[in-house]
């Protein structure tokens, strides 16, 4: 096959790249996917990088959110169980939150098994809890419509929802910082810190406006859609879109750098690779990479309005990156808490606020988090083909600052952090963490993040920062956020657009815009 009979050339071959390509497989249309590595996968991706046999998801392990995405379900899921992918689903015990100080509290698929372990701590918080469940039951098929077609104006939430009081009501929890809708509606100190915890997953700060609405569609969906991982890791998911892609008239080209792409008369024709090679697109190209990649590094300044760069080079993905570790073990974690929590192989391990507090206020220091929390995962409580016969794998980590302060290095400093921060903080939390569990090491920090994905820049992992200016119609560019990029034929996908990063496969949404705009699909709403 030459060059030129590819219809679309994608840049990129992160789990979204290779879900638009799927699905614009599946209505026929000839794709090529180009990644750097030598593997694809991008942010959700498994590898044996301690020992043979162990294998570990160096990113994104739980899969929820891909299971609310309508046309991965119905479209591509059925065909990709073709191909080896087959999910684990979490049926109990969910995600668990171990404290020093009484069982600690579980998320189970139940809402009502969930609310007794918070009632222990608190009957009023079980109560509210148990309310916002129920709000949410009102509104998740407007949030799932809404998460998986392009983002409506900003006005088209408040003109749904001021016309009673009740909207109202709603409308002001959604602008409230994330630690004021936790202090407005939940007492206990543990069960604040639980809630609070849960709205950090995103890498959103305490204080940030209007980060509570994700509070009605976070916690909710766990009892709703559910949990699950697929069988033999998260990058199983990716190995089977590869398959489907190659099987039915796509390819995937890896071990090959995007250098720029190529603009004529502000249309996008293809792709020059970095050994010289061009790659003609006759329909259109797609970049999942981050809008600074892809219109400051692969175009030449003159081929972008300068309105355009102006607001890319203000994109701002953070200060926040991951310090972690993933360790091959003769035995799982066992904790303090009790069996329950022993056998939940998700964990998040919040003390108070307070604690919380102090870890942001280091992080905006440029210091290393003195006790921070912990998140946790021993997938080989569901899936044993992870490791060898009897043996575990385990991820641990915790938010750090990208630079600081200090001057030191996060990949010199790493391993003794990991060692004398986070691992002690996990002894304390169970009884068998010990040196003589842990087989081998593999201590991950923000400098290799950004070195194996470009898209993780400076080592953080969202894809640009959760913040008001750049959600919705904002993402990744105020009047381009609808994955038609401002040069022609040139579409967006990946965790810089909307609905932003996590295990969705929102590539579909590129994917479907473009079928829209080749006639191959009937134009779809979210209202």
């Amino acid at each position: 096959m030459s060059n030129s009979d590819y219809e679309v050339v994608i840049a990129g071959g992160g789990h979204n790249a290779l879900a638009c390509a799927a699905l614009l497989t599946k209505y026929g249309v000839k794709t090529l996917v180009v990644e750097r590595n030598a593997w694809v996968g991008g942010g959700v991706l498994t590898r044996e990088v301690t020992l043979p046999g162990f294998k570990h998801d160096l990113y994104g392990s739980s899969h929820v959110w891909i299971h609310i995405n309508p046309t991965f379900k119905n479209e591509l899921q059925p065909e990709l169980e073709k191909y080896g992918l087959k999910y684990i689903w979490a049926n109990d015990h969910i995600t668990g939150h171990p404290n020093l100080e009484g069982q600690g509290i579980i998320v189970y698929k139940d809402e009502d098994k969930t609310c007794d372990t918070i009632a222990e701590y608190s009957k009023n918080d079980a109560r509210r809890y148990r309310e916002i469940y129920e709000e949410f039951e009102e509104v998740k098929d407007g949030v799932v419509a809404a998460m998986f077609s392009p983002p409506s104006p900003p006005s088209y939430m408040f003109q749904a929802l001021e016309n009673n009081s009740e909207g109202l009501r709603r409308l002001r929890d959604y602008q409230l910082s994330s630690r004021a809708f936790t202090l407005k509606n939940f007492e206990n100190p543990h069960v604040r810190a639980f809630i609070l915890g849960w709205a950090m997953a995103p890498q959103t700060l305490p204080d940030q406006e209007a980060t509570a609405q994700g509070f009605y569609v976070m916690i909710p969906s766990i009892h709703v859609f559910g949990e699950s991982i697929p069988e033999g890791g998260s990058g199983m998911l990716c190995e089977a879109m590869k398959s489907y892609i190659e099987a039915n008239g796509g390819h995937v080209m890896t071990g090959a750098t995007v250098d720029k792409f190529i603009v004529e008369n502000n249309e996008c024709k293809g792709l020059r690779l970095a050994d010289g090679t061009d790659i003609q697109a006759t329909r259109a190209v797609v970049t999942a990479f981050d809008p600074q990649q892809t219109f400051l590094r692969c175009m030449d300044e003159q081929e972008v309005d300068p309105r355009i760069r102006s607001i890319i080079e203000s994109f701002s993905f953070g200060n926040v990156t991951i310090a972690r570790a993933h360790y091959a073990l003769h035995e799982a974690p066992v904790f303090k808490n009790g069996p329950d929590m022993t056998k939940t192989p998700f964990q998040r391990t919040f003390g108070s606020i307070a604690d919380i507090d102090r870890q942001y206020n280091e992080i905006a220091a440029g210091e290393k988090p003195t006790d921070p929390f912990l998140w946790s995962a021993c997938w080989t409580l569901k899936d044993p083909t992870r490791a060898p016969d009897g043996k575990h794998t385990m991820i641990m980590d915790t938010f750090v600052p990208v630079e600081l302060a200090s001057g030191e290095d996060w990949e010199e400093i790493g391993p003794a952090y990991v060692r004398d921060v986070l691992l002690r903080n996990m002894q304390r939390h169970t009884s068998n963490m010990t040196e003589d569990n842990i087989i081998a090491e593999y201590i991950d920090t923000g400098p290799q993040l950004a070195r194996d994905n470009w898209s993780f820049v400076n080592g953080t992992t969202t894809g640009g920062e959760r913040i008001l200016s750049q959600l919705g119609a904002f993402r990744p560019i105020p009047g381009f956020a609808e994955y038609r990029s401002p040069v022609v034929n040139l579409y967006m996908t990946g965790p810089s657009c909307h609905p932003g990063g996590g295990i969705s496969a929102m590539g579909t949404n590129t994917a479907n815009v473009m079928l829209e705009d080749f006639g191959l699909k009937e134009p779809q709403s979210a209202f």
